[in-house]
């Protein structure tokens, strides 16, 4: 019999560590799989029973991370509080970098003008002690766990070029110590101290930025978390008691009272009512309960009262599992791993070994001191120092990202950049997402015989002050002139509808059910009634009963409308060959007839959360690159599982954080601008790196002849730089000509 646990693990920073601990856990007899997440720093391990837990502790803490079990507190938390330990650490020491690089920098771009403005030597010096030892330790900490595992990564490439360029400044510099305080030294233009720090308070803004995302993230199981019901009303032993909702048992009567939260999944065994399932369903429409039917712990009770027979608790309750698959779902997300660390496997053996031979060629066979081998030898280092390539993402990135977000895109991090631009599937939620997400009426119907104005004001009269969606848009569509009926008292039908008596007149709203329950024919209605139906539409009916006679005296049709902007969007997006598709936990006619309106051929209704990610699964296997669109809670599980979760603008806090990026607006068309961007931002980091590496490719060849020294390397690899933030730039422009 297998189990599964979670450990929270400290020290993960990238791909490769995730690699790294995956390898250390199922290198322990008895784990079936583990699942690290790099996000939440926790890993979830199956295991067989038996397993002496310890020893996965103790298998990680060899390989030089800190693992806990976390049993006490949960996996949001525990993220929680590592997120904002390694984000205020990593902001602590961006801001000591950033304050000490400023000078250095700044005297750099005064040098053309003399050197009466350059720092002397050992004050640069001391500046950039602090920012490659302090802020720059985490990247040797990087390099000593890539030596460990035979891996290269970015952290190798910025701790080699740093020190490489710090390393030959100190060299330089302790060869000329007459100068060391002169304010006007020759010395400036041949010390590199500006570079290495450089890089570091760049490489560093990067992981801020990237701690931050992470944070956000976590908020979204935060948030589900508090969705659960805290308290439950249960009947134990004949008598009536508030109980902790944990801890309510299967054998207690629980009772549901009008507005409240309804605390466990149970079944219905006394009242009806109509329960508000958009947690779950993301539908708008309240839906009617009856004894025998089942209801979901954390939905909202309507307003009748319910007596429920609990079914599932605790772990495995439709919320709870809900969070899990969240969790799960964004641990085992495709993770596609960044250009530079592919490439940097290559490229750092392959300069570290140019740099010996080219020590090796001078010092024996070029008939040259030993100081000139070694000076061709650090040229070869310091004209590899990754400045373009430490500015080719991260400067596209902020630039990039920055554009979308005054055109409404919030994006996460690179990775979904990379994401949107391979996206070959959009996956849309349909209400609140391709629909407006509240219905409104579309038609009414008065008899002849009736005076509208007069049905308005009874109909006003008896939803002005009721809860219900349907209610609340029929006040929307009256107009503002029109005087409500003021009735004493008005009684709720739980899941039929309205009823009040005025002047001796009894009048009653609600569906077509609740007409003939009282005796209303609508024989003379047909055409409106199967035109309606026909468009997916709620029918909402109004009659009065005078004498024992009962008339219809009025009649609306009500249905969530499409938004404006969703057929343009289905069209752009088809033509780019993408393929379209539509979920919704509504009827699956209803959302045939959206689908049929927007063109869109892959269409599924009655949708819980597991089965929008099942979905998204079968996509996967077919190879597709998946984006999902959705606002809801229930959207939860599937943003996550998605290549890239796309949240709009006026969606729940869950979906929000779950999803990879979200829009400001609620408007469907800036998906389409979303993936535009995704993929100019990723064209432009792709020419970035491939202009840094070519920079390389002819740079290295010059340094390792000697045909450089190291002050026209340092200025190579200056405009290099130059470059890469020039055509970074580029992207402003370019951003905003996307239609």
């Amino acid at each position: 019999m297998s189990k599964a646990i979670e450990l929270s693990v400290k020290g993960m920073s990238c791909a490769g560590c995730v690699r790294s601990v995956e390898k250390a856990l199922t290198a322990v007899d008895g784990v079936i799989s583990a699942s690290p997440d790099l996000i939440s720093n926790t890993a979830t391990v199956t295991f067989a029973d038996g397993l002496d837990k310890n020893l996965l502790l103790k298998s990680l803490a060899d390989k030089g991370y800190q693992a806990s079990l976390a049993l006490e507190v949960s996996a949001s938390d525990e993220a929680g509080l590592q997120s904002i330990d390694a984000e205020n650490s990593d902001v602590r020491l961006f801001i000591l970098a950033f304050v000490l690089t400023l000078p250095l920098v700044g005297q750099m771009v005064l040098l053309p003008f003399g050197n009466n403005y350059s720092i002397p030597p050992l004050i640069q010096f001391f500046l950039a002690l602090p920012v490659q030892v302090f802020a720059g330790a985490r990247f040797y900490k990087g390099i000593w766990q890539a030596i460990r595992f035979g891996q290269s990564n970015m952290d190798t490439l910025v701790a080699i070029g740093t020190s490489a360029a710090f390393g030959l400044s100190v060299f330089i510099m302790f060869g000329n110590y007459s100068e060391w305080m002169s304010w006007s030294s020759h010395l400036a233009h041949e010390l590199y101290f500006e570079a290495s720090a450089a890089v570091i308070t760049l490489v560093l803004l990067g992981k801020v930025l990237e701690e931050k995302a992470k944070g956000k993230t976590n908020k979204a199981l935060e948030a589900l978390i508090k969705l659960q019901p805290v308290n439950a009303t249960v009947i134990r032993d004949e008598k009536q008691m508030t109980v902790p909702a944990v801890k309510v048992l299967a054998s207690d009567a629980v009772v549901v009272r009008p507005g409240d939260v309804v605390p466990v999944d149970g079944e219905i065994r006394k009242g009806t009512s109509q329960i508000d399932e958009a947690m779950v369903t993301g539908e708008a429409m309240p839906v009617t309960k009856n004894i025998g039917d089942l209801v979901i712990g954390g939905t909202v009770n309507g307003e009748g009262v319910l007596h429920l027979s609990p079914t599932t608790l605790g772990a495995s309750s439709r919320l709870s599992q809900i969070i899990d698959q969240v969790k799960m779902a964004r641990s085992t997300k495709p993770r596609i791993q960044k250009l530079v660390d592919k490439v940097s496997a290559v490229f750092v053996p392959g300069v570290l070994l140019l740099a010996l031979l080219t020590f090796l060629g001078w010092s024996m066979l070029g008939g040259v001191t030993v100081e000139i081998a070694i000076i061709n030898a650090v040229t070869v280092l310091v004209i590899a120092c990754p400045c373009a390539l430490g500015l080719a993402t991260p400067t596209a990135i902020m630039v990039g990202s920055g554009q979308a977000a005054r055109m409404g895109i919030l994006v996460k991090n690179a990775d979904v950049i990379e994401k949107l631009s391979k996206a070959t599937t959009v996956v849309f939620d349909k209400t609140g997402t391709l629909t407006e997400g509240r219905p409104e009426v579309i038609a009414s119907i008065f008899p002849e015989v009736i005076d509208n104005r007069e049905a308005l004001s009874v109909v006003l009269g008896l939803t002005k002050d009721s809860a219900h969606p349907l209610s609340k848009a029929i006040v929307e569509f009256i107009d503002h002139d029109v005087n409500p009926v003021e009735f004493e008292e008005i009684t709720a039908v739980p899941g039929l509808g309205l009823s009040a008596v005025f002047a001796g007149k009894t009048y009653f709203l609600g569906s077509e059910r609740y007409m003939e329950q009282t005796g209303v024919k609508l024989d003379h209605y047909h055409d409106f009634v199967d035109a309606n139906n026909a468009r997916g539409a709620s029918l909402v009916w109004v009659a009065r009963e005078t004498d024992s006679v009962m008339t219809i005296i009025g009649g609306f049709a009500l249905q969530d409308t499409i938004k404006p902007q969703s057929l343009e969007t289905i069209q752009a997006l088809t033509s780019r060959g993408i393929s379209v598709a539509m979920l919704s936990g509504d009827q699956q006619f209803a959302a045939q007839k959206v689908a049929e309106q927007l063109s869109i051929e892959q269409v599924k209704g009655n949708l819980l959360p597991e089965d929008k990610l099942a979905y998204l699964k079968e996509l996967h296997q077919l190879n597709e690159v998946v984006i999902m669109v959705g606002d809801g809670i229930n959207d939860a599980p599937a943003l996550a599982g998605a290549d890239v979760g796309l949240a709009m603008g006026d969606g729940s806090d869950v979906a929000i954080n779950t999803a990879d990026a979200s829009l400001i607006q609620s408007n469907p068309y800036l998906v389409y601008k979303t993936i535009r961007a995704g993929q100019m931002i990723h064209d432009k980091i792709a020419h970035n790196l491939i202009g840094a590496f070519v920079y390389n490719i002819i740079g290295l060849p010059l340094a390792a002849s000697g045909l450089l020294n190291p002050v026209l390397a340092g200025l190579a690899m200056a405009l290099s730089s130059v470059t890469v933030m020039v055509s970074s730039l580029s992207l402003y422009s370019s951003l905003k000509r996307i239609d």
